[in-house]
Formats: C-alpha cells, structure tokens, sequence
C-alpha cells in the first residue's frame, strides 16, 4: 500500500470502491504512515469489523487481521522488502481450493481454513480480479444477489450494468460463460424489468441467451410473463430470434419460452 489516506466505500469518488449494499458510500479508512497502518470507520451505517469485533476509534493493523466492510473481508498482510522483491507482483489474489476465499498470492496458506491448495490458474488482480473475467462475474452475481435482498434497484441496475458489460465482453472474444453465471444474471436482469416495469433488462436477458446459443430457465420465462402486456408486447422480436436461432436447450426450457411467446397474441 501507498503511504497515506486510502477511503474504502460505494461512492466511485472512493480509493477503493466496493460494489456492495451494504457498504456505505465512504465506509471505512487505511492510513500508512511509515510501518504502521490503520483502520478507521467513518461513521458507516453497518460498521467495521477487525476480526470479528466491531471497530471503535483507530486500530493498528497486523499481519493477518481480517476487516469486513458489509460483506467484503479483506486481509492484511506485512511484507518484507525482502518479499516485495522476490515475490509476485503485489495487489494480485488467488482462491483457495479447499473452501474458495480469495486471498494474496504471496501468502503460503489460506486465511480462512489455512490450507496451501489453490485454484490452477484463477489469479485476480485488486479488489475484482481484470485477469479472470469468470471470477469477477461471479462476485458481481454475488453483490447483485445481495443488493435484490435489501431491494436496492439503484444498486441493483448499477451491478447488472457491470455483469452485462462482463457477459458481452467474453461473447464477443468467443469466451465460456458459465451456465449458471447466465442464468443468474438473467434472472435478476428480468425480476428488474418486472419491477421496473419496461422491457428494456428483459429484451437484453433474451438476446444474450440468443448470443450464446442457449434457451433461458423456465425461472427467466416466469418472470417475464408477469410484465406489463404493452412491455411484453416489445418482447416478440427477441422470443422470435430465440425460438428460431437457438438450437440447444431441454424440451422444458423450449416449452416455457413459447408459452411466452403465445401469450402475446392473446
């Protein structure tokens, strides 16, 4: 870390900025001065906690302190100058193998269950890892899950705009996105179209199923019928490319999808 202020919260305006909802805009501080750093909460709706214990004033950080900021746990680990120079790059994460937390790669062990195995090949640069698009697809699921919890739908739209971007990336360069990552975001893309009531998430929800060739849950299906008839009435271009274009999909997803599409013209 740099000497000095780093402001961690929700606003973009943030040092370090976390997409969760239960973060407040500027959650908490971490100020280096020399060899020393400190955490200090700055009046956040939730708190802070080091290692388990609610923050109060200025904690001194050790090597190994685990702080939380709504559901974000960061770890704080010292490094020599010696390490700095023989390791690897600082700022990049790895993911533990035995119960999936992410943690610094220049740690030996994991954190959370102390063990050395570590998933081949899933290194995540920061906060959200630029290097593993699948991985930071999934922690967005994850903030985005939470933020439909507590009905945020300004936080909600913000993390879909995020996963969609995400999503579109990755097709585009002929990249996996896992099924259950797909379904996911289009159900919450759909629930925000229903509650929104316009078609414009519901529209994207469809046409990305047709990008990558598949046919959506009969959940995504569901949840669309219950949209305004005029919404759904912008829907028949999209449910007609899917129906036509995709070839793959379980007879049961198929079935749901067209008893959408036949709902229009009643």
């Amino acid at each position: 870390m740099s000497p000095g202020v780093t402001v961690l919260g929700r606003s973009p305006t943030c040092h370090v900025t976390l997409d969760d909802p239960l973060v407040s805009r500027e959650h908490a501080q971490l100020t280096v001065r020399g060899h020393r750093v400190t955490v200090e909460d700055l009046g956040s709706r939730n708190g802070t906690l080091v290692n388990g214990e609610k923050l109060t004033g200025v904690h001194e950080l050790r090597d190994g302190d685990r702080v939380r900021l709504g559901t974000q746990e960061l770890v704080f680990y010292h490094l020599d100058d010696s390490e700095r120079g023989t390791g690897r790059a600082t700022g990049f994460m790895t993911r533990c193998a035995a119960c999936g937390v992410p943690y610094p790669a220049e740690a030996g062990t994991c954190p959370n269950c102390g063990s050395d195995h570590r998933v081949e090949d899933d290194t995540v640069s920061g906060v959200v890892g630029a290097g593993d698009q699948n991985w930071t697809l999934q922690l967005l699921i994850e903030v985005l899950q939470r933020a439909e919890a507590v009905n945020r739908s300004e936080d909600i739209e913000r993390l879909l705009e995020r996963a969609r971007a995400n999503i579109e990336g990755r097709l585009a360069a002929h990249h996996h996105v896992a099924p259950e990552h797909l379904d996911a975001v289009a159900l919450s893309a759909s629930r925000l179209a229903c509650r929104l009531a316009e078609s414009r998430w519901a529209r994207w929800a469809l046409d990305v199923f047709a990008a990558a060739n598949r046919l959506p849950p009969e959940t995504v299906s569901s949840e669309l019928a219950s949209l305004p008839s005029e919404s759904l009435g912008e829907l028949k271009a999209s449910l007609d490319r899917i129906l036509a274009e995709v070839t793959e999909g379980s007879a049961e997803r198929r079935q749901a999808l067209s008893r959408l599409a036949a709902g229009l013209g009643e």
